[in-house]
């Protein structure tokens, strides 16, 4: 499991369950909802409560996916944040369970398909068939950022694939990926370019970033 040693003493880390769906839908929001980008392509209402739903839902049944959420124990165990990990297959399948995408509550399916396209083509550009640890989703709470908490969740990935030799692959927006850089040693490999759009979220491009695995003692393996 995740290790909590580096956060706060109030702040754990914990599987997630079914019972979390709702309250990671709520978090995806609160991690998310104040960026333009986001609140254009997942506008808050019925429709995307649901979608989200099933998106976290799909994740939890999966085999392939491991998903975390950190809990803040002042504040009746909240739930401030969530990942979710894509575990190494033997074969490098990329295969990924998500909701359709498409339908009038999607607003501008030329950006939508921008997105979800560009993520999984950089994917299968980039790793091929090669077995690694993927970071497909994660959020932390706008209240509860730069605690640690991100790191935490993505340590539990880069160090199993240290431990495994494996590369670690996500992708991230431009203004995050030099927390990635800088912090956990990715480098840039993509660029995701996303439409522009003036009167809404203006600019945004997101960008598929790759790490490998650091050289330790146990596994020698060299970076």
């Amino acid at each position: 499991m995740a290790s909590s040693k580096s956060l706060p003493p109030n702040l754990h880390i914990r599987p997630a369950t079914e019972a979390d769906i709702p309250v990671l839908t709520s978090n995806f929001y609160t991690s998310f909802g104040h960026a333009p980008f986001m609140a254009y392509l997942f506008p808050k209402s019925p429709y995307f409560d649901k979608w989200w739903n099933e998106v976290f839902t799909l994740g939890l049944r999966n085999p392939t996916d491991r998903t975390f959420v950190v809990t803040d124990s002042n504040a009746r165990d909240k739930v401030v944040a969530f990942s979710r990990w894509m575990v190494p297959q033997p074969d490098g399948s990329l295969e990924r369970k998500w909701p359709e995408v498409g339908g009038e509550a999607w607003g501008d399916m030329e950006v939508a398909s921008a997105f979800f396209g560009g993520m999984g083509g950089n994917h299968e550009k980039i790793m091929g068939n090669r077995p690694h640890w993927f970071l497909e989703l994660l959020g932390t709470d706008k209240a509860y950022q730069r605690q640690g908490i991100a790191g935490a969740l993505i340590r539990w990935g880069t160090d199993k694939a240290d431990k495994e030799g494996l590369e670690t692959y996500l992708d991230a927006s431009e203004e995050g990926r030099e927390y990635y850089i800088r912090r956990h040693d990715f480098v840039l490999k993509g660029e995701i370019p996303i439409p522009s759009r003036p009167d809404s979220y203006g600019e945004f491009q997101c960008v598929s970033v790759l790490r490998q695995p650091r050289k330790s003692e146990g596994n020698g393996h060299a970076r």
